[in-house]
């Protein structure tokens, strides 16, 4: 990935349309949390993670624009779009039965806890190839609030784990890196077609 990232912003336009692409998926993402609780009132922690979530996608989305002051498509929009459905589908489904029940609540915490353990594989390594000091500086602070994030998703999944008997999260990790490559892939393929 790291090459690939490297290849992505030797050229300033790429990497602008990667920014959009990276603010597409953290909008999805605010989306997943404001549908799954939008018959209720959210705790305090789930608004957080709301706000934080849309804000990222308004600075991702400023710093492509930043960038590349033209109005961009995305990096491989379909395959981003097919890669977080995806996710949310097959986790979804496979905790549902495994604990014999529909929540969208308990699915929101396995989807969400897999995309936050992406992101803060993918945001450093980002962030150390990028030249960018504004990229950089803004990726710095989402990196620790999706830590935060992270752990206390990871907490709240470990316990439901922890009810049912299952030792751990590796096969919804199997799911996502499965399908991180097939995204990856195509970006690969966009990439070499475009330097």
């Amino acid at each position: 990935m790291k090459i690939l990232l490297q290849k992505i912003v030797a050229n300033p336009r790429l990497e602008a349309r990667w920014l959009n692409t990276l603010s597409l998926l953290e909008h999805m993402g605010a989306r997943k949390i404001s549908k799954t609780v939008a018959n209720t009132h959210p705790s305090l922690d789930v608004l957080k993670h709301h706000s934080d979530e849309t804000r990222h996608a308004y600075i991702l989305k400023n710093l492509s624009k930043n960038l590349w002051k033209e109005n961009l498509d995305y990096l491989c929009r379909e395959e981003g779009v097919a890669y977080f459905q995806n996710l949310d589908h097959q986790i979804s489904e496979w905790v549902s039965k495994l604990t014999q029940k529909e929540n969208d609540f308990q699915n929101y915490l396995f989807v969400t806890c897999a995309i936050e353990r992406r992101a803060m594989a993918l945001y450093p390594l980002y962030k150390s190839v990028t030249t960018h000091p504004k990229v950089r500086e803004e990726l710095k602070n989402i990196i620790l609030e999706e830590a935060d994030h992270r752990q206390d998703i990871e907490t709240q999944v470990a316990k439901t784990l922890a009810k049912i008997g299952v030792d751990d999260f590796s096969v919804c990790q199997k799911m996502e890196e499965v399908l991180f490559e097939k995204f990856t892939s195509s970006l690969r393929s966009f990439v070499l077609k475009n330097q």
